[in-house]
């Protein structure tokens, strides 16, 4: 009975013990504010590069705060490699310039480097790189996106790579920073494994936690390595095949560089197909030999890297003789890498490949709609010769003149080269007012009709003729509700359902059942102002609308829920969207574009990435400027991009062909984080799920001791006297120890004045273009 007793009182104890801290340290988790983070881009502005090897520059003011990721928007296609300094000034006032300047002064800072397509960044928790007011005596004011272009584009082609920023306003424990080792030593011709080295000796006090790594060279690197030495045992930062994904690596393993370490790297270079000495340097045609580790330090300790952290070939003097075999033995192939990597021999571009004004012998009329059938033969929806203009329709959206037209208005057609041939046509007389067509994996034809406000589902016949499967919407008579649209423009079939954007009128897109039945409908984010275009995504079965007068693009889900908005000052209107794997396709249907300049630009496709609401690059003909583009589709293979316009004077169909080295466009999609094994100083979150938890099992052991007390002292007594027992029973069953540990901590919390706040959620960042960039 002692033992029991014994034990129950150290169980007990320790239980009480473990709740009271629980509660001390979840009320200090719950009071901590939680960290806020916007998101700010810098882009280049529309750019053509105009030769080989052309390097051009874009600065934006630094936003005050810490970054803690990085996500590059830009591929190894268009772009060779971007470098993001942090500079007290830019190199140019202007916020843009050609050439290889960065900052006009003080340090320059590298914050961020990419190349042959690596994914996104996270930095560890706990650590970021101080920027803007934040950023102390560096002095980063101002952030420079350095781009080089390995060739000028096919076609014509603006590019609009850059990153974006996730930039924290509290401050880290931990301060970032990259140090770049980097040679100039040249290499000779005929050498199938040349090692080219670099070295210095760390100077400062404050010691340095290498976290990451990135390795850098052209085309005839094999291998970049480094380690640093003390007391003369070397230990591996990193090393990578630098003809793999350029990314930066994590460091799974705790290091440490300290004061007078040594530090040195290496490159293996194949230069056995060379004929003479290749020197170090920023051609193409040269090399590079760098090694980017990424490193953070304590926030309280003395900035090592004022002015910027470099580290060069042979200061000081190093043999080099003792350097660990493993930083110059070759790792294993990795086809796949390399192939993701692989940056095209071929320029990049969006040739125009030809346009049609004749499909066959059928002159084209306003091409309102485009779609593929299962064959990838391009269907053509157009309007014969009716044009919809200022008297089509009366104040109340009623057709005035209600005969159908009498020609074929749906166009089957192989496209080959330059080249269309009419493969079949039909639609005569059972159309009005085309808009918006779709034809699905069983080859039904869905339509919309902004003259008799309907949406219809057909299939086609042996002889070309069209039988109607269901129609939805009361024909002739606009309106709204569930049996009724008012010019509806675009129609999409995604999974159980159809989708359907109704424009002009209702400003809605609504959904139906594959029988034609109404089941829901939805406004997006903000409200549509004549929603003119839908289309979903393969790959992330995403909804995507055209929103023509907000001159956006919604990326929504199939509920209506927002993922991404396009948008730009790049445009302000919006006809058409498609999409091909992660590009989005966007096409303005008038002219109010403008450029970085204040110039004003031809129309053009504008190509952004989902999920980022971001543009990468625009494309536009060669031969003559779009007049009136109303539909832009990509093919199914992803290689060629349609466009049709509604020009009352010269209707056209544009073809153009994507020209590139593979299929080099995809992503992994994947975000590289940091989840090392090392252990960084900021304090662990309790979850509240946990908290709540522990506090049920400490509620439930209590009711377990009052029922076992109450057993206990059962036997009768005067009124009140189980109240006695029970306080009795706590009295006893709590050690000295156990009830000055609880006094302590309940000081000790009122000495803190923990106050527990409930902070709001944060509120949407709205996107607006800036002087050579963007911000959230």
């Amino acid at each position: 009975a002692g033992s029991l007793a014994a034990m129950r009182e150290a169980l007990f104890s320790l239980l009480f013990l473990f709740c009271t801290i629980n509660l001390f340290v979840s009320s200090i988790s719950v009071a901590r504010k939680p960290q806020t983070i916007k998101k700010w881009t810098i882009q280049m502005v529309g750019y053509s590069p105009m030769k080989n090897d052309d390097y051009v520059a874009v600065s934006m003011e630094a936003p005050t705060g810490y970054i803690v990721g990085y996500e590059p928007l830009a591929n190894a296609d268009r772009v060779h490699h971007m470098l993001l300094y942090g500079c007290t000034r830019p190199y140019a006032e202007s916020g843009f310039w050609r050439g290889e300047s960065t900052c006009g002064g003080g340090g320059a800072h590298i914050l961020y480097a990419w190349a042959r397509n690596a994914p996104n960044l996270e930095l560890p928790k706990g650590v970021g790189f101080a920027i803007g007011d934040s950023s102390g005596e560096s002095g980063i004011k101002y952030l420079v996106l350095q781009v080089h272009y390995a060739a000028p584009f096919a076609g014509n082609v603006r590019d609009y790579s850059g990153i974006t920023l996730k930039v924290a306003a509290e401050e880290p424990p931990n301060l970032a920073a990259v140090y770049l080792l980097v040679s100039g030593l040249p290499i000779p011709p005929g050498q199938p494994a040349f090692q080219n080295n670099m070295s210095c000796t760390y100077p400062s006090k404050t010691v340095l936690h290498p976290f990451a790594f990135r390795t850098h060279t052209h085309k005839m690197g094999r291998l970049v390595s480094a380690f640093y030495k003390r007391n003369g045992q070397w230990t591996l930062v990193g090393k990578r095949n630098p003809q793999w994904p350029q990314l930066f690596e994590d460091i799974s393993r705790p290091l440490e560089i300290h004061q007078n370490d040594f530090i040195a790297g290496s490159c293996r270079f194949d230069s056995s197909d060379q004929k003479e000495v290749v020197p170090m340097g920023s051609m193409g045609s040269n090399e590079m030999c760098n090694f980017y580790m990424m490193v953070y330090y304590k926030a309280t300790d003395e900035n090592p890297f004022p002015y910027g952290a470099y580290c060069s070939n042979g200061n000081p003097p190093h043999s080099f003789d003792d350097y660990p075999k493993e930083g110059t033995e070759l790792l294993p192939v990795r086809p796949e890498l390399e192939h993701h990597a692989h940056q095209s021999a071929l320029p990049f571009g969006v040739i125009e490949e030809a346009k049609f004004s004749l499909i066959g012998s059928v002159h084209l009329g306003q091409v309102s709609g485009l779609s593929f059938d299962p064959s990838h033969n391009l269907v053509i929806f157009h309007r014969g010769k009716r044009v919809w203009n200022q008297n089509t329709f009366n104040g109340a959206n009623e057709l005035n003149d209600k005969s159908s037209i009498k020609e074929d208005v749906i166009l089957i057609s192989k496209m080959e080269g330059k080249n269309a041939s009419l493969v079949a046509k039909t639609g005569k007389g059972l159309f009005y007012l085309p808009h918006g067509i779709f034809v699905d994996t069983d080859n039904s034809i869905y339509t919309t009709d902004v003259g008799s406000h309907t949406v219809a589902k057909w299939t086609m016949n042996s002889d070309s003729s069209l039988t109607k499967v269901w129609e939805a919407g009361t024909p002739l008579t606009p309106g709204s509700g569930s049996t009724h649209f008012c010019k509806p423009t675009g129609i999409v079939v995604k999974g159980g359902s159809i989708f359907v954007s109704d424009g002009y009128c209702n400003d809605r897109v609504v959904e139906l059942t594959l029988d034609g039945k109404y089941r829901s409908e939805f406004k997006g984010t903000g409200g549509f102002r004549i929603p003119h275009d839908i289309v979903t995504n393969e790959d992330t079965h995403n909804l995507f609308v055209a929103d023509r007068e907000n001159g956006r693009v919604h990326e929504l889900r199939s509920d209506g829920s927002a993922v991404s908005i396009f948008t730009s000052g790049l445009f302000n209107n919006i006809y058409s969207v498609d999409t091909n794997k992660d590009s989005v396709f966007m096409i303005p249907g008038e002219f109010r574009a403008t450029s970085f300049g204040g110039d004003e630009l031809p129309i053009a496709v504008f190509v952004g990435r989902a999920g980022t609401g971001l543009t990468e690059f625009a494309f536009a003909p060669t031969s003559a400027p779009f007049s009136r583009p109303h539909i832009v589709r990509v093919c199914p293979h992803g290689d060629h991009v349609y466009v049709g316009d509604i020009s009352e004077q010269s209707p056209l169909i544009w073809k153009f062909k994507i020209q590139h080295e593979g299929s080099n466009h995809e992503t992994d999609g994947g975000t590289l984080s940091f989840l090392s094994s090392f252990s960084l100083p900021y304090t662990p979150h309790v979850s509240s799920g946990y908290s709540f938890l522990v506090f049920i099992l400490f509620i439930l052991f209590l009711i377990g001791s009052a029922v076992w007390a109450k057993k206990k002292f059962s036997s009768p007594t005067p009124q009140g006297s189980f109240s006695r027992a029970v306080s009795s029973f706590f009295h006893t069953h709590f050690s000295s120890t156990t009830r000055a540990i609880s006094i302590f901590l309940m000081v000790r919390i009122e000495q803190l004045k923990v106050k527990v706040k409930v902070y709001p959620r944060q509120a949407i960042l709205r996107r607006k273009t800036t002087l050579g960039g963007t911000h959230w």
